[in-house]
């Protein structure tokens, strides 16, 4: 049995994005990921260290939200551990809720069994088109497929797959708002569920928040 996590950070903050957007919750945020997405936001996760299950479920516990996010880099490269670390919290309160964020590379229906919530933020066509299967073909509910596009070069081929959208951010003001205006308008016209980043709203890229 997985006894630790490699730990970029754990911090209490809301959550920016998504359909929780709003909600005060506890992240963990893993150290590690299979990819290297040029736009990432928080390439600082490799430096992470190692954490026991044990001190992670005290630490739980003793925030007391009714929410904890686990993040990345890539969840699921550490799969066994966070599953445990998920049991173990479970063992000792039923109240606390999961999420997850992963961008879907090594996501198994197993894992929808595991977490009260998924958000899945593809970086591939291929990726986008498994989990959205799992998703309407399985009927797994419990998820979204989130992609961030400037609905020009980043994300365009995944829009088919996805029931999210998130706009990309480039740290311009103008540009920035002229990129949420269109992806705002896509949605109303596509039926399609936007995300803000209310955190990068109100705080930047500001670690831990």
């Amino acid at each position: 049995m997985e006894n630790s996590l490699r730990i970029s950070e754990v911090f209490q903050g809301i959550q920016g994005e998504g359909r929780f957007a709003g909600t005060p919750m506890l992240f963990i945020r893993l150290s590690g990921c299979n990819r290297k997405c040029p736009f990432c936001d928080t390439k600082y996760h490799v430096n992470g260290k190692k954490v026991s299950i044990q001190s992670l479920v005290r630490r739980i516990l003793r925030a007391n939200f009714w929410t904890v996010c686990i993040t990345g880099g890539e969840v699921l490269l550490q799969r066994d551990a966070v599953h445990n670390l998920v049991w173990e919290v479970r063992k000792k309160s039923q109240f606390i809720q999961f999420h997850l964020e992963t961008n879907g590379d090594l996501l198994t229906l197993f894992d929808f069994d595991v977490f009260d919530y998924i958000v899945i933020s593809p970086k591939s066509v291929q990726t986008a088109k498994r989990v959205n299967s799992f998703r309407v073909g399985k009927r797994v509910v419990r998820s979204d497929v989130k992609v961030v596009t400037d609905l020009d070069k980043v994300g365009v081929s995944m829009l088919p797959y996805v029931n999210m959208l998130m706009p990309l951010t480039v740290f311009n003001r103008c540009r920035d708002a002229e990129i949420r205006q269109k992806v705002w308008e896509y949605c109303i016209k596509h039926r399609v569920n936007y995300s803000p980043r209310l955190h990068y709203e109100i705080w930047g890229p500001k670690r831990g928040k």
